[in-house]
């Protein structure tokens, strides 16, 4: 090769390499062993604003770093002056001031083993860098959402969480460090883990399967919780996953047990009551024919003594009946002032003989209990309901005690009740006590841990309902292993405990009052046939109606000779209401006395209101009769 063909080649690369360095789109500077600039292309004229007689001789980081990263500018120069290469990202300075986003690469260029210049290039990555932080900010939104959303967002990969929010980790009860080594199935209830799991399969498998669905969940406590969930499934760092939003409706689901319940509830009351209305007529007949036969000249002491065999069961069954109409709210509770010492005496003796042998029942009685304003059936019926939880509680055996005491709570005490003296009626067992989750929900209608067809699950609920009806309240603590106390609080009277009310003795009037003439108006034929029977016996002339249409026409008939009016409010076709409107209407001052099985306090009020002289709840003693005629008849 001659010298012409050499000078030749030399200016053809040198021609190759000018035009690869002046339209390389990154920006190229070429520094001498002092880190000056040789020369630079045209890209970094475009990007740092410097025209090639600028840069020339200049210090590069006189450049690129005058007030910016320029120790961190210094350092790289370092390490390329010193033989190495270097690739990073960072920023660097336009001759306007502005930073740039670049990737920078620094080579050094040798020539016989020495190194003569260093080949620096920056790329501008300020799209990028830009695109990049627009996605993490993207993302920090998308977090911001999933972490403040009051759904529960998770993702399930290899039938295992591995992405959740904070909603979720509320919702299951597992720690973040305890979620990832859960299997899902360990989440959901056993009634519903099979079902879910193959939707979950189904999904990931491409299936065609309801993208929305409920189920049952399991939290770490070892509650169930309602979920409705909605799943997608997705490829999550190149492996099948599914991505889930699941909402807690459990709150809503008890609402609507709630709701269902109380329904029925009203349906096996207006049932309840029904009975308790039917079954006080006929306890109306029994008491009123017991009396004639008490009241007959020739009675012996034997017949009187069977006969008081009589009146004690009607009074038995007008509790009774009082306790379905007071579950019907159809009747008030019939308060009275109460020795509970009394009252648990009692029930020592009945629960001795009411509960298995193993099971020993102790009573503990504060002295000088104050009274309590109670009814004592429902306060029977609290004791009961509460020695019969304990009893299940004691399959083995125990003690059970019955005590009384004086508490007063101060102002904002946990019970809820307002400070002042009540007394405290506890009723504790030995038993095997309950776990807090148990204790949360006892006085819930229908919870109940026995097996299926062993509790309705309403006693504790009732308890705590004859509690709220005497501005009272019940307090439950328990010891798994140990045993469980109920509190029954109930306000205090203040007077002394000693004087309290006794039920009256049923007697037998001892002189008739004045004759009248009375307009029996019942449906019921026994209690027209009976009453009439009772009311003559002691004097009285006596008219009787099967409806309040006949009882119109009698009425309109005899005028003022009838002195009162004893009216059935519950009776078909015009009901005992419209009929005292229309007897009224006719005589603005007749003394009707209204009589019903259904004793509620408002129902009393509204027929007092609407002109009736006085109320008599069935069944009623021969005795509060005759007191009632003759106060009509004494009235102006």
């Amino acid at each position: 090769m001659n010298s012409h063909e050499t000078e030749h080649d030399l200016r053809l690369q040198k021609a190759y390499f000018e035009a690869i360095f002046d339209f390389s789109p990154d920006a190229v500077a070429i520094l001498d062993a002092q880190d000056r600039v040789v020369m630079i292309n045209q890209a970094f004229t475009r990007l740092f604003q410097y025209t090639a007689q600028e840069a020339r001789g200049a210090f590069i980081n006189d450049l690129v770093a005058r007030r910016h990263m320029r120790a961190d500018a210094e350092n790289l120069s370092v390490r390329a002056l010193q033989g190495f290469s270097v690739e990073v990202e960072t920023r660097r300075e336009r001759k306007d001031g502005t930073l740039v986003d670049v990737a920078i690469t620094a080579a050094p260029i040798y020539i016989d083993g020495v190194m003569v210049a260093i080949y620096a290039s920056y790329r501008d990555i300020t799209a990028r860098k830009q695109a990049e932080q627009a996605l993490r900010d993207m993302d920090k939104k998308y977090r911001l959402i999933v972490d403040h959303s009051t759904d529960a967002v998770f993702v399930v990969q290899d039938e295992r969480v591995i992405f959740w929010n904070p909603m979720f980790r509320n919702l299951c009860g597992y720690t973040d460090e305890e979620i990832p080594r859960l299997h899902v199935a360990q989440l959901l209830h056993p009634k519903d883990r099979d079902s879910v799991l193959t939707l979950h399969r189904k999904r990931l498998a491409g299936e065609t399967v309801p993208g929305t669905y409920t189920f049952r969940a399991l939290s770490k406590d070892g509650r169930t919780l309602w979920i409705n969930l909605n799943a997608i499934a997705v490829q999550w760092d190149g492996k099948p996953a599914t991505i889930n939003s699941a909402r807690d409706f459990t709150r809503e689901k008890e609402l609507e047990a709630q709701l269902a319940h109380a329904q029925k509830m009203e349906a096996v009351g207006t049932l309840a009551g029904g009975i308790a209305h039917d079954f006080n007529n006929l306890l109306q007949t029994i008491q009123g024919y017991a009396e004639l036969l008490a009241n007959r000249a020739d009675s012996h002491d034997i017949d009187r003594q069977r006969l008081d065999k009589i009146f004690d069961a009607v009074q038995r069954g007008r509790e009774l009946t009082r306790n379905l109409l007071t579950f019907s709210r159809k009747m008030e509770p019939h308060l009275r002032r109460l020795n509970l010492n009394r009252e648990l005496a009692e029930m020592q003796d009945i629960l001795s003989h009411t509960l298995p042998k193993m099971i020993t029942v102790r009573l503990e009685t504060a002295p000088e209990l104050p009274a309590v304003h109670a009814d004592p059936s429902q306060v029977a019926q609290v004791i009961m309901n509460l020695a019969v939880n304990a009893k299940d509680a004691m399959p083995d055996g125990g003690t059970l005690t019955l005590k009384t005491q004086c508490l007063t709570l101060p102002q904002g005490h946990a019970s809820g009740l307002k400070p002042g003296d009540y007394v405290c009626l506890s009723v504790e067992d030995t038993g095997t006590g309950m776990p807090e989750t148990v204790r949360q929900r006892i006085f819930e209608p229908f919870f109940t841990t026995k097996p299926s067809g062993s509790g309705t699950g309403l006693g504790l609920s009732m308890v705590y309902g004859i509690m709220a009806s005497h501005q009272g309240t019940v307090l439950c603590h328990s010891v798994p292993g140990q045993g469980t106390r109920f509190d029954c609080l109930f306000p205090a009277l203040p007077e002394a405990a000693s004087e309290v009310d006794s039920p009256p003795r049923q007697q037998a009037p001892t002189a008739p009052p004045a004759h009248a003439t009375v307009l029996l108006v019942d449906d019921e034929e026994h209690l027209r046939v009976s009453g009439r029977e009772m009311l003559e016996f002691f004097g009285h002339r006596v008219l009787t109606a099967a409806d309040g249409e006949e009882a119109l026409t009698i009425f309109a008939q005899e005028g003022s000779n009838i002195d009162v009016v004893l009216l059935d409010l519950i009776m078909p076709g015009m009901g005992g209401r419209k009929c005292l409107e229309k007897l009224l209407a006719l005589r603005p001052n007749a003394k009707i006395i209204v009589a019903s099985g259904f004793s509620a306090n408002d129902s009393i009020q509204d027929i007092l209101m609407a002109g009736a002289f006085d109320f008599l709840a069935k069944p009623y003693s021969v005795e509060t009769l005759l007191g009632k005629i003759a106060e009509a008849l004494k009235a102006p």
